[in-house]
């Protein structure tokens, strides 16, 4: 049995997926890129070595003007309010309180709260931001997608169903040689990727189409130890094709029988003697739980696929 990972992921609003060639790559790096409107995307993190990709969608969630309560800064605590469309075309607003302020300052050994926060909004097709007022520094942003976290638990359970991720569509970008990544290909125009875009944008204009991003693990025997049976093209590859197997998007149209579809994928494996796979998928730590109509919602989507001879 082979054992796969996905590692943690990033999440993207699609329409910004072509300024993924210029996002930072290196872990706590902060860039500012205008997009072609001369709107800003803030990238934080790094962004290199992506070679897996699901489109997803979501409800399109907007903070409620003059919402925002901001009555402990000691503690960075404030509360909010989120505006979602239904797909019945109803209007639900969700209230957030105890939401902790997600950035901080560090000024004379102590942690200090934002002394101000005020609702940004963006380009279309992004979400609204929070920016976070500061004495000492630049005012930062926190978008309305990466605020969940900081939502209490007891909120997100209530209210599950409008922070979930539904996959549209699974795809990699990984090359022969394994230089190509996630920017070079959905970052060029690629088909599905344009018409999924266009579809929020001009049908579905209360969901919210977003990327996300999978930086790959070495594989795992059952027991945790290291293989090297496979490269790390092929390796990506398998996962692919697993989770089409598994999830079984409405947009991909290959894979859907993986691993018992006769492709070359399930012939190399068989040869390298893997009978089996054994795979794990995490949701976004940021955002919302994976799902598709076949499969429910998880934190962590682990499932096992045979391989028949």
């Amino acid at each position: 049995m082979l054992q796969l990972e996905s590692g943690p992921a990033t999440l993207i609003p699609l329409i910004h997926i072509p300024l993924l060639k210029d996002a930072p790559r290196r872990e706590g790096a902060y860039k500012v890129v205008p997009d072609s409107l001369g709107d800003l995307c803030h990238f934080y993190g790094d962004f290199a070595g992506y070679h897996l990709y699901l489109i997803t969608s979501t409800y399109k969630k907007q903070i409620v003007k003059d919402s925002i309560n901001y009555y402990d800064k000691t503690q960075g605590l404030f509360s909010v309010a989120l505006s979602v469309i239904r797909d019945n075309g109803e209007t639900e607003i969700v209230h957030i309180n105890e939401c902790k302020a997600p950035l901080q300052e560090f000024v004379g050994g102590h942690t200090m709260y934002p002394h101000d926060i005020s609702v940004e909004q963006f380009s279309p097709g992004a979400p609204d931001a929070l920016r976070f007022h500061f004495s000492s520094a630049q005012p930062k942003f926190k978008f309305s997608n990466n605020l969940i976290p900081y939502i209490p638990s007891s909120v997100r359970q209530l209210h599950s169903g409008l922070f979930n991720l539904q996959i549209e569509y699974i795809g990699k970008a990984i090359g022969k040689d394994g230089t190509r990544e996630v920017a070079d290909r959905l970052g060029n125009g690629h088909s599905t990727e344009a018409k999924i875009l266009n579809e929020f944008v001009h049908k579905k204009t209360n969901r919210d189409a977003y990327a996300v991003l999978f930086k790959l693990g070495h594989p795992t025997d059952v027991f945790g130890k290291p293989l090297s049976v496979l490269s790390y093209s092929e390796i990506v590859d398998v996962f692919e094709k697993s989770l089409i197997g598994h999830f079984k998007p409405e947009k991909n149209i290959q894979s859907c029988n993986f691993p018992n579809d006769g492709s070359h994928t399930t012939w190399n494996l068989a040869q390298h003697g893997v009978d089996a796979l054994r795979i794990e998928l995490r949701s976004p730590q940021d955002y919302g739980l994976l799902f598709t109509n076949e499969v429910s919602p998880e934190l962590k989507h682990r499932f096992e696929l045979e391989i028949e001879e």
